[in-house]
């Protein structure tokens, strides 16, 4: 995947992680001439630091929608891309406490309404799912068999060569650092290696969109926290490990890890402490994290109290004000955006990818695209959760 070399493409999409690599995808087999340009390699940006959790527990049509869709489409990764995107189905768990159980029927039932088949499960079976969970504080737990869990680099490998295999050029090392704008439309990307001449760009560049989109005057209402990810060694005794689970009573989300492991990280993180630009940092996972993160999931599976630290890594969430993707055009005419995943990208990023081909190709909009678009901020109109749960907190992962 070399250096750009095109002078000229009838789109161009800024950013080679799983979200870039999926628009790429979607739009090369409908036909279009299409560059992807990426300042590193293909996967190595926020997509290299994602759990990669596959889940569709939402509190939201939207959220719930676009995440069925796109576990169908990991569910068939292969026989859609010709590629192996890793994923691992392993089963969604979390629980409810008394004053919860309201909330949780509640979003049940919404996600009923949208085909989710999530389903509520009596202590003893939940035990008996999780013999290594403790469970006396809850109520209720609740159970998605479909969920999982993928390979985030395979992923966005995958979808790049799938693209590439469509017509697709995707090129590496080339940094785009401005959208070039003539008389209020989109004429090309500027920067090193990177000049292409096209009549539509779409950012998405994870954490750099806000930052090009501000070279064609748009301001992108976002946000950045930084997000921490441990890797525990189980002790050998510990049994089969936990499924994906969501703990919102201490703050965590896990997954397996390989055969051996699980990933942890934090449910919920303070956005109000979030940067309104990325500042640079080195990835690395604090010690201090890495053993408040093992002490949380030891709350609730106390066999990880033994746990050895294995590692992790830190990343940044880009995050809007109600917590769901900007999406669609924004600002000259011909940009696009695709950004403000708020630690929802990598699940998503197959519908994603669908919905804004479909808005560059100005073909049939799906409703969803004007929920998500950027105007929805300045018009007062953010999404709202319908069927909250808990309802306090902030769910990002």
């Amino acid at each position: 995947m070399p250096a750009a070399k095109r002078k000229r493409a009838d789109v161009v999409v800024v950013g080679g992680g799983c979200m870039g690599a999926s628009i790429a995808w979607s739009l090369a087999a409908r036909g279009t001439d299409v560059v992807l340009l990426e300042q590193s390699h293909v996967g190595s940006g926020s997509t290299g630091h994602s759990g990669a959790l596959i889940r569709r527990h939402y509190e939201h049509p939207i959220g719930i929608r676009l995440a069925h869709e796109s576990l169908r489409f990991f569910e068939t990764f292969r026989a859609r891309t010709g590629h192996d995107a890793g994923f691992v189905r392993v089963g969604f768990t979390t629980g409810a406490r008394d004053a919860d159980v309201p909330a949780l029927h509640r979003l049940l039932e919404l996600q009923r309404e949208n085909h989710v088949a999530t389903r509520l499960v009596e202590l003893p079976e939940l035990q008996r799912m999780e013999p290594a969970m403790t469970v006396e504080d809850l109520a209720i737990g609740v159970c998605d068999e479909r969920a999982g869990y993928a390979d985030p680099v395979a992923t966005a490998l995958g979808l790049a060569r799938a693209a590439a295999e469509a017509g697709a050029e995707i090129h590496e090392d080339v940094h785009v650092r401005k959208v070039v704008v003539d008389r209020g439309r989109v004429v090309g990307v500027a920067g090193t290696n990177a000049n292409v001449r096209a009549d539509r760009v779409v950012l998405a560049a994870g954490n750099g969109t806000p930052a090009l989109a501000r070279t064609a005057g748009v301001r992108l209402p976002i946000r950045f926290v930084r997000g921490e990810v441990a890797i525990l060694r189980r002790p050998p005794d510990f049994g089969p490990p936990p499924r994906l689970h969501f703990d919102f009573y201490h703050n965590t989300y896990s997954r397996p890890e390989g055969t051996r492991d699980t990933l942890v990280g934090y449910l919920a993180t303070d956005v109000r402490k979030g940067q309104a630009r990325p500042e640079p940092f080195d990835g690395t996972l604090r010690e201090a994290t890495a053993k408040d993160l093992r002490t949380r999931l030891a709350a609730r599976f106390p066999g990880f109290r033994r746990a050895q630290l294995r590692g992790g890594w830190a990343g940044l969430y880009d995050v809007t004000p109600d917590r769901y993707p900007i999406l669609g055009p924004a600002g000259p005419r011909g940009l696009h955006v695709a950004a403000g995943f708020s630690g929802h990208g990598f699940k998503l990023c197959p519908s994603v990818g669908r919905l804004v081909a479909d808005a560059v190709l100005r073909k049939a909009r799906d409703p969803i695209l004007k929920a998500l678009s950027l105007a929805r901020f300045p018009q007062g109109r953010p999404l709202e959760p319908v069927a909250p749960f808990p309802a306090r907190g902030e769910r990002l992962p």
